[in-house]
């Protein structure tokens, strides 16, 4: 089971059922959408309801956590998430926020408590991370986590369509540890 995450302004925590209409209206935004590999659009119910599925199920270190603002743990603002890919052996940091609550630093908020999480909690040695070229918030909110640049390359983007140029990151413990002292 997932640990809630309480971070000054939110509360990172198992999705539920019952955030199903949320996903489906949030996601269902292609600005959201073409940010991400993994995301279709249009999103419907339906895609809503397999993410949560295989959310409740995913193995450790692997785990998706609903973002959300304090006080009220109900309301949905994002997803962030752990991939654990065993064929090339990385975890993988992935998020979306609500485009209602972007430039809030709310994504700046929740990868850097998951990061935390993920090295102290999960031991892990690396995580990886990439961003699409056109979409440079995303890579500033990795960079200021102490991520450092792989190196370009090409990744399908089920919202688009087609290959999109993104950015590979990396970060290493020794990196986290490094950085976890400097403002974020």
């Amino acid at each position: 089971m997932l640990p809630h995450i309480e971070t000054p302004r939110l509360i990172l925590r198992p999705p539920r059922k019952d955030d199903a209409d949320t996903l489906a209206r949030e996601l269902n935004n292609f600005r959201i959408s073409r940010n991400t590999g993994r995301i279709p659009h249009p999103y419907h119910l339906k895609d809503a309801e397999d993410f949560l599925f295989r959310a409740n199920h995913m193995a450790p270190p692997s785990g998706a956590w609903a973002i959300s603002r304090k006080p009220n743990a109900q309301e949905l603002i994002g997803v962030i998430s752990l991939d654990h890919d065993a064929v090339k052996d990385t975890v993988e940091l992935g998020y979306w926020l609500s485009e209602s609550v972007w430039a809030n630093g709310f994504g700046s908020e929740a990868a850097g408590a998951v990061v935390d999480h993920a090295f102290q909690n999960l031991e892990l040695n690396a995580l990886v991370s990439c961003f699409h070229d056109d979409n440079p918030v995303s890579g500033r909110i990795l960079s200021r986590l102490g991520f450092q640049v792989i190196g370009p390359c090409t990744s399908f983007s089920r919202a688009q369509n087609k290959d999109v140029a993104v950015t590979n990151l990396h970060l290493s413990r020794q990196g986290w540890a490094k950085n976890k002292g400097r403002d974020r």
